[in-house]
């Protein structure tokens, strides 16, 4: 696998702005408060991986230097694993746009709240919203 060397769109999922909005409210709870939700932790993984092509290895050292709970072993091993080269490598991608893990839209809103006035149906993926629902 080629992975993609684009340090803009590293920089861009590690500040939480990629214009997804699980990603985004999940990289941005990351930055503020060192923690996140494993369900979005496994999001976001998959985000960097396979939407943006970049190396689970630039994942592992951001959430590695950025987690509070950081843990060498465990980090290393999640991270192999949604990078595809673990020994328990996963074998589906989460989507940022279902809102699968915030059905109600609350986490998006509270970490995204340039968003927070959007219906919820439209939350997860505002490019598909009516323009009407976006002013």
């Amino acid at each position: 696998h080629e992975w993609s060397g684009d340090a803009s769109a590293l920089r861009a999922w590690q500040r939480g702005n990629t214009g997804f909005p699980m990603v985004d409210a999940g990289m941005r709870c990351l930055y503020a408060t060192g923690w996140m939700h494993q369900s979005v932790r496994m999001v976001v993984a998959s985000f960097l991986i396979e939407y943006l092509g970049i190396s689970w290895v630039d994942g592992a050292r951001w959430f590695h230097d950025t987690l509070v709970d950081a843990d060498l072993a465990i980090n290393s091993m999640m991270w192999q694993n949604a990078g595809r080269s673990g020994i328990d490598q996963w074998n589906f991608v989460l989507s940022p746009e279902t809102g699968s893990q915030d059905p109600s839209g609350g986490y998006v809103r509270k970490w995204v709240p340039e968003l927070a006035g959007l219906p919820t149906k439209h939350l997860h993926a505002p490019w598909k919203a009516p323009g009407g629902a976006l002013s």
